[in-house]
C-alpha cells in the first residue's frame, strides 16, 4: 500500500466518527430576487472532540444533471457565491455560523451551488495545506430570477410519467401517491425539477392518476397527472 493511500485510509478512519456528530442547518438555502443577499448556516459539533472543517463553494454546472458537475475557483466572484470563513475549528458542543453571500444574480433561470463542509485531519492552519477526507456535507444553494415561474408539462404513457419544467425556476415534486381508496395508497418518489429539466419515472399503476405536492415560490399545491 502506498504512503498516499495509507494516509488517506488513516484520514478516513480518524474523521468518520467525528463526522457523525456534525450537523449543518439549513441544508438547503434559497435566495429570492427581492430578498437579502446574505444568509447564515449553523454548524454544530455534538462530539467529544474538536472538529477541523474546510468550507468551499462550487457552482453547479447544469442543475439537475446526473452526475452533477462543479465549477470552482479561488476567486469568489468567478464562482458567484462567497462563504466565510473557509476554515474553522469547532470545539466539543460548540456552534458557529458561516456567512453565505450571493455575488451573482440570475437573469433568466436559477443559478445553483453546492457548499461542501468537510472534516480535515489535524489542526487547521491557513499557511499550510490540509488533508481532505472523503466525507462531509454538501448543502444546496440556489438563487431565483426576478420572474420565478414553474411550468410543468406532463405526459403519461401507461405507467411511465414524463414531466418537463418549462419555467424559469425549480419546483419540488414530493409526497406522491397513487390511491385506489383513501385507505389504500402507494407512495411515489418525487424530484426537484430545474428549469429545462425533463424527469421520467415508472409509476406503480397505469390505470389511475398520481398526485404530488408541488412546492414552488407560490407555496404548496396539489398537482395530478
Amino acid at each position: 500500500m502506498s504512503r498516499f493511500v495509507s494516509l488517506l485510509v488513516l484520514a478516513l478512519a480518524l474523521a468518520a466518527p467525528a463526522y457523525a456528530h456534525l450537523s449543518v442547518s439549513p441544508i438547503i438555502l434559497s435566495f429570492d430576487a427581492d430578498a437579502q443577499m446574505r444568509k447564515d448556516m449553523l454548524l454544530e459539533n455534538t462530539s467529544e472532540r474538536a472538529q477541523y472543517l474546510e468550507i468551499q463553494a462550487a457552482r453547479i454546472g447544469e442543475p439537475g444533471a446526473v452526475p452533477e458537475t462543479y465549477e470552482t475557483s479561488p476567486i469568489p466572484d468567478e464562482v458567484g457565491l462567497l462563504v466565510a470563513p473557509r476554515r474553522l475549528v469547532l470545539q466539543p458542543g460548540e456552534q458557529k455560523r458561516i456567512r453565505v453571500i450571493l455575488l451573482e444574480v440570475p437573469e433568466e433561470r436559477d443559478l445553483a451551488w453546492r457548499i461542501s463542509v468537510s472534516p480535515v485531519v489535524g489542526e487547521v492552519d491557513s499557511r499550510a495545506p490540509v488533508a481532505l477526507t472523503q466525507v462531509g456535507y454538501k448543502a444546496l444553494v440556489f438563487a431565483r430570477p426576478s420572474d420565478p415561474r414553474v411550468d410543468l408539462i406532463a405526459e403519461r404513457n401507461g405507467r411511465v410519467l414524463t414531466v418537463t419544467n418549462a419555467g424559469t425556476t425549480n419546483g419540488l415534486l414530493h409526497s406522491g401517491e397513487q390511491c385506489q381508496l383513501p385507505q389504500s395508497c402507494t407512495r411515489v418518489s418525487g424530484r426537484r425539477l430545474w428549469p429545462g429539466m425533463t424527469w421520467q419515472t415508472d409509476l406503480p399503476e397505469d390505470d389511475m392518476p398520481v398526485a404530488f405536492t408541488l412546492s414552488d415560490p407560490s407555496g404548496d399545491q396539489e398537482i395530478r397527472f
